[in-house]
């Protein structure tokens, strides 16, 4: 994994934002056209919150409230949790995992914003092949490793026991649960 790398390197640049007065409605539409799933909320060019899916759901659509009616300002995350440029990918999933959010805002030293990482920016970047392969051994649901001793099954001895489903089995048994 490439934790010690900045997040400037692997951040969005264009960001979805939208200024505090505008609706739901608005902001909403602007988050499609952007083909994402928050949008950093801005006030004199300076990022103070976020609305996400998450808010719009629970604050919006559970409530029954009207989206061209609600000011963005009513639903939104604040305080808005942001990371320097130079923070580590390590130290940004680190935030992301305590404080439970998905997205971080990125700002320079004067509080500009200049981009975004997400969880799914992290993920990408974070699996090469070897993780990959290694994730998918420990989290298979059917074949893993083979070893040897009695069928779970059968009860037979087999000096191939494959695991299928969390059974070590025989070969001829591993073959009846395809």
């Amino acid at each position: 994994m490439h934790a010690d790398l900045p997040v400037k390197k692997i951040m969005t640049t264009k960001v979805c934002k939208a200024g505090i007065d505008e609706s739901v409605e608005e902001v909403a539409k602007k988050m499609v056209s952007f083909g994402v799933g928050s949008a950093v909320i801005m006030q004199n060019n300076k990022p103070i919150g976020i609305v996400t899916e998450k808010d719009l759901i629970a604050k919006v659509v559970a409530k029954n409230r009207i989206p061209s009616s609600l000011k963005v300002s009513e639903i939104m995350s604040t305080p808005l949790i942001t990371i320097k440029p130079n923070t580590s990918i390590r130290e940004a999933a680190n935030i992301m995992i305590k404080k439970g959010i998905r997205r971080l805002p990125i700002v320079d030293s004067s509080g500009e914003l200049i981009g975004i990482i997400t969880d799914n920016d992290i993920l990408q970047i974070s699996l090469d092949l070897g993780e990959f392969a290694a994730l998918i051994r420990e989290h298979a649901v059917g074949y893993s490793e083979e070893t040897s001793g009695i069928c779970e099954k059968c009860g037979k001895y087999s000096d191939i026991l494959k695991v299928v489903y969390g059974l070590h089995l025989c070969e001829d048994c591993a073959e009846e649960e395809r």
